[in-house]
This record gives C-alpha cells, sequence and structure tokens, in this order.
C-alpha cells in the first residue's frame, strides 16, 4: 500500500482525533513531507481514525505512526500475507492492527523492533521487501 502526503500538521485532523494527552493537537507537525509517497507498513484504529506506520523523515530505522487522515492513497494494494489482530491491554487501551503475521499477531514485535532486536529487524527486513514486491507486480 502506497500513501502520498496531503498535509504534514495536526490542523487538518477532526477535531475528535486531537489529543493533547499524546501530544496531537492542531499545532502537532509530523516528519512527513507534502507531496512524497510512502509504503506503508501497518494500520491501526486511534482516537477514532486509521493511522498508517510509515517510514517517515524522522530518520528512525522502524515505522512509525501518523494520521492516515494527513495522506491521499495512491495505490491500495495489500500483501497477501497480511492479517488483522486486536490488541487488549489494561484499562480501555486497546486496538486493532492490519500489518504481516509477525505484527498482527504479537503485541510487543514493535517494541523490540525500535529496541533493534535483531530477529525483529530481520522480519521487519523481510517483511519490507515482501511489501516492495507488492509494489511491483
Amino acid at each position: 500500500m502506497i500513501v502520498r502526503c496531503l498535509s504534514n500538521t495536526g490542523e487538518t485532523l477532526p477535531a475528535t482525533s486531537r489529543d493533547s494527552d499524546l501530544g496531537i493537537n492542531a499545532d502537532t507537525e509530523f516528519p512527513v513531507t507534502i507531496g512524497r509517497s510512502y509504503e506503508v507498513f501497518a494500520m491501526t484504529v486511534v482516537l477514532g481514525i486509521a493511522w498508517y506506520y510509515v517510514m517517515n523523515d524522522d530518520g528512525h530505522d522502524w515505522p512509525t505512526w501518523t494520521p492516515a487522515p494527513l495522506f491521499d492513497v495512491v495505490d491500495g494494494a495489500l500483501p497477501r500475507s497480511w492479517m488483522v489482530g486486536y490488541f487488549r491491554f489494561e484499562g480501555e487501551d486497546q486496538y486493532p492492527i492490519l500489518s504481516f503475521p509477525e505484527w498482527a499477531t504479537d503485541h510487543r514485535l514493535y517494541e523490540r523492533l525500535v529496541d533493534g532486536g535483531a530477529d525483529t529487524v530481520r522480519i521487519a527486513d523481510e517483511r519490507r521487501r515482501e511489501i516492495e514486491e507488492t509494489r511491483s507486480t
């Protein structure tokens, strides 16, 4: 799936999807470039809107969640292996995720990816290649 950035500020988000406790308000600037296209590595729903995990412009080696309303879908094709997972935590913290199986079934995968766990980075690299192959077919 490929999305193109239309905006990079919180002012274009629906008011109901802004949350000061999460640092998301009208003044929030997201590290994405207007007009640039990004591969989507996962999708979730938070604050009533979809969020895409993309390799944004922050320079990290892992995809970062960014609000979907900031993008337009250029190519909606998804890898065949993707699946839906649902993570439930203490309290009201819960959300769905659509991604490759290792991520959709393991709510700690992202944490290990950010921490640079070798096995997790290897899995993410394999799945990144799969995503790129989906785009080229």
